[in-house]
């Protein structure tokens, strides 16, 4: 189905769409991270069947759903072009976990059980805090596999940055400050991604499909890295039987699905694989003899950009038009808006910094990226508390200003220095004065 935009009107960020092609083809690589705040159902497509596992009996409670052994499924709470995500119960241990699985309509296609499986044991070998744990993997008895992993509370970054942009207020959110596009709670959220993705860079796994709606912030600030689903092994090291990279197809023979305009979120399959608004030429142009970690960088340098400007790098009215600019690495009008946003210097020096068109030009890895981050983090600590001490400064020289001024008014009004040192008041009120000028220097340390 096809929704237009008027010419003129605000197009629907959270509207998904297909472009018109004269077939739709299931994009293998559209899956979203648990948690995702819109989940909608694809049309056309079957819901899951019952499947028992033999000899085993662990009936699902919800018509429709499918039989998991030792699990319980709860609901539904994401599906895409490639699978559905259910949160369940693992009966054994009594704890919350998301059972990802193939749809229904997919059992019988290889080449998805292959990328489903590729995408499990890759998730399964970075175990680090901003990476979902991976429990099991399994195969249901109509051939679809599934992956049982960490039930990860809290919303996207991009539903974050989006609650942030249609907030008329300066008013503090219940999980992170938003406040100011360079909010110290965005700044710690970019940091543990460039952690995150920096451990897979040493493990030499790239992730390749980075962006704001693969990031999940809980509410606490914890951060998890989703959707490994395009990653890659630059190592050559054999990860699993199913471990091939897969073949491009032609992108103008590929329906895109969940394309919102006027940018390009989606993940594509093709020889342009990854999303086209965050992604480097190299990526873009399918040179994948050069795309390294330095394409992460480009990434992170897009989610960076959308965290200082609300944009990515790229966006366009169609995908072809976002993928052209992409192979350019056309980021002219990306560069502007930086330039013209109010963060600060060091930051948007840094976005444009990882954008570089020339991979060479880039920092090396995320690892890098992470580091220059926690610089300017640290630095910025530092002139707070610098700000504090002349703070305190000013506020102790403005409270002995006051003292005096005091001081002569009442020996003004006694008529003599003798008359007022000898009163009682005098030390209650210095006594007074003294407490007033410590506490204040206390306060503003």
């Amino acid at each position: 189905m096809t929704l237009p935009v008027p010419p003129g009107s605000t197009p629907d960020l959270d509207t998904p769409f297909t472009m018109p092609e004269p077939t739709r083809a299931a994009d293998p690589m559209e899956t979203p991270a648990p948690g995702e705040l819109t989940a909608p159902q694809l049309p056309g497509l079957p819901t899951s069947s019952s499947a028992t596992h033999p000899g085993q009996s662990c009936p699902s409670s919800i018509p429709g759903f499918p039989d998991v052994p030792g699990y319980e499924l709860v609901e539904e709470i994401a599906r895409g072009g490639m699978g559905i995500v259910y949160a369940a119960r693992e009966t054994t241990l009594a704890r919350e976990v998301a059972i990802k699985t193939l749809l229904p309509a997919l059992a019988g296609h290889h080449h998805f059980v292959e990328q489903f499986d590729r995408e499990a044991r890759i998730t399964a070998r970075l175990p680090h805090p901003g990476v979902p744990p991976v429990h099991a993997l399994g195969m249901l008895p109509d051939g679809r596999p599934y992956l049982v992993m960490k039930l990860i509370r809290g919303r996207t970054l991009a539903a974050i940055l989006t609650a942030r942009s249609q907030r008329k207020s300066t008013e503090s959110t219940s999980d992170l400050d938003l406040t100011t596009p360079d909010a110290p709670g965005l700044l710690l959220v970019f940091e543990q991604i460039c952690q995150a993705v920096a451990f897979a860079h040493s493990q030499g796994i790239i992730h390749r499909d980075l962006k704001p709606q693969n990031i999940m912030v809980g509410p606490f600030g914890e951060v998890q890295v989703m959707d490994w689903g395009l990653a890659k092994e630059t190592r050559n090291e054999e990860i699993g039987s199913f471990f091939v990279d897969n073949e491009p197809v032609p992108l103008n023979a590929i329906t895109t699905t969940g394309l919102r305009t006027p940018h390009s979120a989606s993940t594509q399959i093709g020889s342009a694989k990854g999303t086209p608004s965050y992604m480097p030429p190299e990526q873009a142009r399918g040179e994948w003899d050069t795309v390294d970690a330095r394409a992460d960088v480009f990434a992170l340098g897009g989610v960076l950009c959308t965290l200082l400007t609300g944009s990515p790098p790229y966006s366009g009215w169609n995908v072809q038009a976002v993928v052209a600019r992409a192979m350019n690495g056309d980021l002219a009008e990306t560069f502007a808006r930086l330039d013209g946003c109010s963060a600060a210097e060091d930051l948007v020096k840094l976005a444009k910094w990882c954008l570089s068109p020339d991979p060479l030009a880039r920092p090396m890895d995320a690892r890098a990226v992470a580091g220059l981050v926690e610089l300017y983090r640290l630095g910025q600590e530092e002139r707070a508390r610098e700000l504090e001490t002349v703070r305190a400064a000013a506020a102790g020289a403005e409270a002995a200003a006051w003292w005096s001024a005091l001081r002569s008014t009442k020996q003004d009004e006694v008529g003599s220095t003798e008359a007022v040192t000898g009163g009682p008041w005098w030390v209650v009120l210095s006594a007074i004065v003294i407490g007033v000028i410590a506490g204040l220097i206390i306060g503003y340390r």
